[in-house]
């Protein structure tokens, strides 16, 4: 059996499940419907060059409808119309391919990578496209995709040893039982440092080697941002591959910064979820939300500029250093917020060289500061105002939990 045949073998297994998830877009419009509904159930066939192009309309017409107004406003239907167009689309691909070539994986691959990150989960196989990712993993040729010049080591970070004036210093503890990290931390809304709870993580020596990245994950695409933060009104976001973001952003010290920040990396390639654990005292939860996960991948220097969240966060260090800013709620009208809607999270002062000048309530605020540093994890509590500035190549997880 041919490579190609034996994907898709491996691709169709899914069907009858995604056949079953029909009922997530029964509000659909009519034509839309019809055309999903008559490819799931053979009533037309994908054997050929026009099913591509019309299961290509149908995802083209649903990112215009979840590209209108707030992204907290589209209709899950609509994404998870997308989810499905998608899988009909990879089959399609595959049926149309006569030879599985590495540029035809890349566009399976870049097919998947779109439907992730616009489409949803749906009910019968909410992994749908990560299976389908993963089914295609063992067909690339790895050595074609690792950097040339050999292991991409991270270098020992640089301290950052002069610790800044009138700061003060965050409790720092190894792996307190849950009682002591819930009675006195979470309860008391005060941030803290938590060690050796995390020296159990594959990610802690696979990560140091950004080949390791590219190997498993270098053809998908994901979305970075670009510019020094996102106050920046040059600030943008840029789809390409993880293998060219670290090509281009991790190693380069020219041109313009490039960070993977706040991504949901890990729902994307779950291969990499496997090197992560997530930690118990995120247990200490108010709801049954669960727990996001988010991924920050960059260069030294990349900032995020002092704000805050409305969850608990534990940001967990594995690769290179981090310092942090923090400041409690109560300081609020000292850092001044930025007064428009879409930034009243983020404050105006950079704590680093604060302008007293424009700024003279910044003086009364209290800084909290620290240098975090791999296999270190900081409990941020809801509402704590704090600047990050990578001090180095950098690769931190967030788990956020309410």
């Amino acid at each position: 059996m041919s490579k190609s045949l034996k994907i898709r073998e491996m691709i169709f297994a899914f069907m009858p499940k995604v056949v079953a998830s029909l009922d997530c877009v029964s509000e659909l419009d009519q034509a839309s419907y019809s055309v999903l509904e008559g490819f799931l159930q053979g009533n037309k066939s994908l054997k050929s060059r026009d099913s591509i192009v019309i299961i290509q309309g149908v995802i083209d017409y649903m990112y215009e409808n979840i590209n209108i107004g707030n992204w907290k406003d589209v209709r899950l239907f609509l994404r998870q119309t997308i989810t499905i167009a998608t899988y009909l689309k990879l089959i399609a691909l595959l049926d149309n391919y006569s030879e599985l070539t590495d540029s035809v994986i890349k566009d399976l691959l870049e097919t998947i990578d779109f439907g992730i990150m616009f489409g949803s989960l749906i009910h019968n196989e909410p992994q749908l496209l990560q299976k389908c990712a993963s089914i295609l993993n063992p067909f690339i040729l790895q050595n074609d995709i690792a950097i040339e010049n050999g292991n991409l080591k991270s270098k020992e970070s640089v301290s950052c040893t002069v610790i800044p004036e009138g700061v003060i210093n965050i409790d720092l503890i190894k792996c307190p039982s849950m009682e002591r990290f819930y009675t006195d931390y979470i309860m008391q809304e005060k941030p803290v440092i938590l060690e050796e709870c995390m020296t159990h993580w594959p990610a802690l020596s696979k990560w140091t080697d950004s080949n390791y990245f590219i190997k498993l994950a270098g053809l998908r695409t994901i979305s970075i941002e670009i510019g020094k933060e996102y106050t920046d009104s040059e600030w943008t976001q840029k789809l390409i591959t993880m293998k060219e973001f670290i090509e281009t952003y991790i190693y380069q010290n020219k041109g313009a910064t490039g960070y993977l920040a706040q991504y949901p990396l890990f729902a994307q390639i779950p291969e990499l979820h496997e090197d992560i654990i997530e930690p118990e005292y995120c247990s200490f939860a108010e709801t049954d939300d669960g727990v996001n996960i988010m991924a920050w991948y960059g260069p030294k220097g990349t900032v995020s500029p002092l704000h805050h969240d409305p969850t608990k966060n534990l940001l967990a260090q594995v690769v290179g250093e981090k310092r942090v800013y923090l400041f409690s709620p109560k300081d609020s009208e000292n850092l001044y917020p930025y007064e428009s809607e879409l930034l009243d999270n983020t404050a105006r002062v950079d704590p680093r060289s604060p302008d007293l000048n424009k700024y003279p309530k910044y003086q009364d605020a209290k800084a909290y500061y620290c240098v975090l540093k791999p296999g270190q994890m900081l409990f941020i509590p809801p509402k704590w105002w704090h600047f990050v500035e990578s001090l180095s190549i950098s690769f931190s997880v967030s788990f956020w939990w309410t």
